[in-house]
């Protein structure tokens, strides 16, 4: 295409739109061909506006003419005819011909919400632009964009498709306008904004045929295919609702499932539909199961029916009357239905009772045969567990008796009678209560910081409402709590001699027998016949002992290596729980459970009882006749194996040492390290140690195995912190100096704190000893370490010199090969130095001589990055390359160079008032012979692996030492 000057195409363009009317469309005049006479025109300032009333609308721009060009061809199908025209800045911008100055801008800003043209299209008068380089108008044709026919076929188009679509109503006439944008703002709220910065043939008929089938584009298209779709309303139903294919879509739409979510939850619930699913849900159902079974059941929530399995009840019927009654669980309502029936049956037999006792003071009764039979149809009732059936037969049977003269008095005098009965036990009761009270406040008074307070407390709060009671049974379940608390916290001693003065003033109640009469017999004589303060050691003899067992050869042997103990009138403290391991420790009895308040039942659950004489007379008739009857049945045989004065010997022993201690520590005159004992369910060890606690552990150990509590380490504080662990019932043990235990037993005795001193001390020249041995320990495992820092220091100092002398020789090695090989590594640098200059800074460098290389071809993706330069608004300043590794490689039995560049461009930016350095590296086979350059390699330092492809090369260097 030949370039014809910018103000004769004006003016000829110009002159071509005023012969419209006398020249045939689509021809140019001849003389528009003329090459002389294209060539003698004048170029003119700028290619400004063929009317000053319009503006050149410029959609695009390219740096090359051929690319312009091609873009300009490209837009012929959407935008008619257009021009390029190069600028003064060098680049080729398209024009698409001109807008009117009036409308130029929102018509400008339609087309672009319109996507008809890019978005950076502008507008100009055309004072940059400067020569034709092409067009494609012809002769006659205007430059009004707007009344291009391609443009008005394109909105036509969109109109259509539009109108299809119903997101427009208006005329289809090319016009755009308001209602032609918003439909089209619509299409891309739903459809999505078409792929490319502006509509093309492509993208058109996808709007068109999307108008068509719903779909957006082949892309939806295909994958609504690929899921089984066949319309686009269905597909979007199914995307927005989570489906993942047609078929599932389908069976949920079937059962009136919009969502996945909805349908996988009803799906998993097992419900067959959605209005099934929905009204499950209302009702806090998840499951259809448990949906229908309470429709069964006639249940309405899924809160009632979780309430109806959890009661216990199987009849709904019988749950609501529960739940009507106040009652949640079938427990509690058979209970309260088990009392009105044990009422039914104790007023049933009342009266049964009453009749027989009257009517055998008068057997000529009139009516007797039918007071008989009503009393033998309620004697029967009694057997059944029906309350109203049998108040109902109560009544029949009382409506008769009342009308027996007498018996209303005689009833009534029986009924006296019972409640005065009544009144007594209750009376007991309450007394037995009220003393139990007041002896729980006193010793809650004297015990704020004790462990068991918080059980204390609860129950008395829980007499408060029932000693203001009159219902027998409500007393006797308090006085049944109160036993079993006061026995499980070990408490009946402290209660006793609090309750001591109060019952030392109760003169008038009659005194019981201290024990009955029993017949002694020779096997029961060992309970029955001795000293009162003897302790008899029995053992199990039958099947049940829980592991107790006389062998074959007639030893005995505690087979699961644990021995239960049962103590009845027998004190267990440490002391005795020491000798007691040691005296069963032969037999197997490695662990010992000892139950201190041995009773009636507890006959099958022990392997040795001790029972002290004295106690067992004096105990109930009912606990003396069980073991009695065991002795006679000799499931109970005296134990020859433990000797209990033997035991009391050495217990005897301890507690003397024991005593001795806490004299000595007392007066001052016993130096050295012991244990106090505490009555506590702790197992901690508290310590007060000065100096090293480890050695002091055998001590603690031995201190804990007397305890009978787990070893473990001390919890070492200072005497305040331990004396508050003490008073909050933290310690088992306290283990201190001779000072510390004096200054705790002080305060201690003064706060009536109960404690006990272990018969075992740790002498102060033994404290001495230890501490010294320790302390010569501790010096021979310094020294040592301080040894082996010295040694590890001294191999650091020599490794360090070692890599110092090899990182000089190295040095070295490379200095001399640097200085024999350096001429031709330059040599060879500069093949690609000058190049890389050139081809970074591009006019600035034209003046260097020109290299050899071509660095496009060669280093295709540093190509790439300087291309971006200037879009990035970044410009290189300088270029400066290095050798990196030069040396030679094998290239098909052919000894080539090769050499690797490290290349820094420097780099500044005007608009962000910065510099940086960009860092590369190349590589090349230099093949002399063939005038060629092979294997080039090419990568950011940063992600530098040409160490890889010089041992990929076989690269021998002569630069570096390896």
């Amino acid at each position: 295409m030949r370039m014809i000057s910018m103000g004769f195409v004006v003016a000829l363009l110009s002159a071509s739109c005023l012969e419209a009317a006398a020249n045939p469309p689509n021809t140019f005049p001849r003389w528009i061909l003329t090459d002389n006479h294209a060539r003698s025109g004048v170029l003119p300032a700028s290619l400004r506006t063929p009317q000053s009333d319009v503006l050149w609308l410029v959609v695009s721009s390219r740096p090359a003419e051929d690319e312009a060009i091609a873009l300009a061809q490209s837009y012929a199908p959407t935008l008619g005819d257009t021009l390029v025209v190069e600028g003064r800045n060098g680049f080729f911008a398209v024009i698409a011909g001109t807008l009117n100055v009036d409308k130029a801008k929102p018509n400008l800003k339609t087309l672009k919400e319109l996507h008809i043209i890019p978005q950076d299209a502008f507008l100009s008068r055309g004072e940059s632009l400067d020569r034709v380089a092409w067009l494609s108008f012809q002769r006659g044709e205007p430059f009004d964009f707007m009344a291009q026919p391609a443009y008005l076929k394109v909105v036509q188009r969109i109109q259509a498709a539009m109108t299809r679509l119903s997101f427009y109503d208006g005329p289809i006439d090319g016009l755009i306008g308001p209602a032609t944008v918003a439909a089209f703002k619509r299409y891309t709220a739903n459809f999505g904004v078409p792929g490319g910065d502006q509509l093309t043939e492509y993208s058109l008929a996808e709007i068109e045929r999307g108008a068509g089938d719903g779909f957006r584009n082949d892309q939806e298209r295909n994958l609504a295919q690929s899921l089984g779709f066949t319309d686009a309303p269905s597909y979007r139903d199914a995307m927005a609702g989570g489906f993942p294919s047609a078929s599932i879509f389908a069976q949920a739409k079937s059962l009136g499932f919009s969502t996945q979510r909805e349908f996988d939850a009803a799906v998993s619930g097992g419900f067959r539909s959605r209005d099934e699913y929905q009204r499950a849900q209302a009702a806090g159902f998840t499951s259809a199961d448990d949906f229908r079974a309470a429709q069964q059941f006639g249940i309405q929530s899924k809160t009632e029916l979780v309430a109806f399995r959890a009661s216990g009840f199987t009849d709904p019927v019988e749950f609501r009357n529960a739940s009507q009654k106040g009652f949640a669980d079938k427990a509690s309502f058979d209970k309260s239905e088990a009392r009105r029936l044990k009422a039914s049956k104790a007023a049933a037999n009342i009266l049964l009772s009453d009749a027989e006792t009257f009517l055998k003071l008068n057997p000529r009764t009139s009516n007797l045969v039918e007071i008989a039979d009503k009393a033998a149809a309620l004697n029967a009732q009694v057997q059944t567990n029906s309350a109203d059936a049998l108040n109902d037969s109560t009544l029949r049977l009382t409506n008769l008796l009342m009308a027996v003269p007498g018996f209303a008095e005689f009833s009534a005098s029986r009924d006296k009678e019972r409640s005065q009965d009544i009144e007594k036990q209750k009376a007991l009761i309450l007394a037995e209560l009220q003393g139990d009270q007041q002896a729980l406040k006193s010793w809650m008074a004297a015990h704020l910081t004790s462990s068991k307070l918080p059980l204390v407390v609860s129950e008395v709060k829980a007499l408060d409402g029932v000693t203001s009671s009159s219902d027998l049974e409500a007393l006797t379940e308090a006085r049944d709590s109160v036993r079993a608390l006061i026995t499980s916290q070990g408490l009946t001693s402290e209660l006793a001699a609090l309750k001591a003065p109060s019952q030392a003033e109760d003169k008038g109640e009659p005194q019981v027998a201290s024990s009955p009469a029993f017949t002694v017999t020779e096997l029961n004589k060992v309970l029955l016949r001795g000293g009162l303060d003897d302790v008899v050691v029995l053992y199990n003899a039958g099947p049940a002992a829980p592991s107790l067992l006389k062998t074959l050869s007639g030893e005995f042997s505690f087979t699961k290596n644990e021995a239960w103990i049962c103590l009845f009138g027998v004190e267990s403290t440490p002391a005795f729980e020491k000798v007691l391991s040691v005296a069963l420790d032969p037999l197997g009895g490695k662990t010992i459970h000892i139950n201190r308040e041995c009773g009636q039942s507890d006959i099958n659950q022990a392997d040795v009882f001790f029972i002290q004489r004295k106690n067992f007379v004096e105990a109930k008739p009912s606990f003396a006749v069980a073991y009695l009857e065991a002795v006679e049945a000799k499931a109970l045989r005296p134990f020859d194996a433990i000797n209990y004065p033997d035991l009391k010997r050495r217990m005897d022993q301890d507690k003397a040492l024991a005593t001795q201690i806490g004299a000595d520590v007392d007066k001052g005159s016993r130096l050295g390290y012991g244990g106090i004992l505490f009555d506590t369910k702790s197992t901690r060890i508290c310590g007060v140690i000065e100096g090293e606690p480890k050695i002091h552990m055998a001590t603690i150990d031995k201190l804990a195995e007397f305890a009978s509590i787990p070893k473990a380490g001390p919890q070492i504080s200072n005497v305040d912190a331990a004396y508050q662990d003490i008073r909050r019932d933290k310690c088992r043990i306290l283990y201190g100096s001779n000072a510390t235990l004096k200054a705790v037993t002080d305060a201690l005795t003064r706060d009536s704190v109960n404690f006990a001193y272990a018969p075992i001390w740790f002498e102060q020249s033994d404290v001495a000893a230890a501490q010294a041995k320790f302390e010569l320990a501790r010096q021979d495992q310094v020294k040592s370490e301080q040894a082996a820092r010295v040694t590890a220091e001294e191999a650091k100092r020599v490794a360090a010199q070692r890599l110092q002398d090899e990182q000089k020789t190295k040095s070295a090695q490379e200095a001399a090969l640097r200085q024999k090989n350096g001429a031709s590594a330059v040599a060879l640098l500069s093949m690609f130095s000058d190049g890389l200059k050139t081809f970074v800074l591009s006019e600035a460098a034209k003046t260097q001589s020109p290299s050899e290389v071509n660095i496009a071809s060669l280093f295709p993706e540093f190509t790439s990055w300087n291309q971006q330069l200037g879009q990035d608004a970044w410009k290189a300043t300088d270029v400066v390359s290095s050798v990196d590794n030069y040396g030679t490689v094998n290239w098909k039995s052919r000894n080539l160079e090769a050499i690797i560049i490290k290349t820094v461009v420097k780099m500044a930016s005007a608009e962000r008032g910065e510099y940086k350095d960009v860092c590369f590296i190349f590589g090349a086979v230099i093949d002399n012979e063939f005038k060629m350059v092979r294997d080039p390699y090419e990568a950011r330092c940063e992600k530098d692996a040409s160490s890889d492809w010089a041992v990929g090369h076989e690269l021998k260097s002569l630069w570096v030492v390896n």
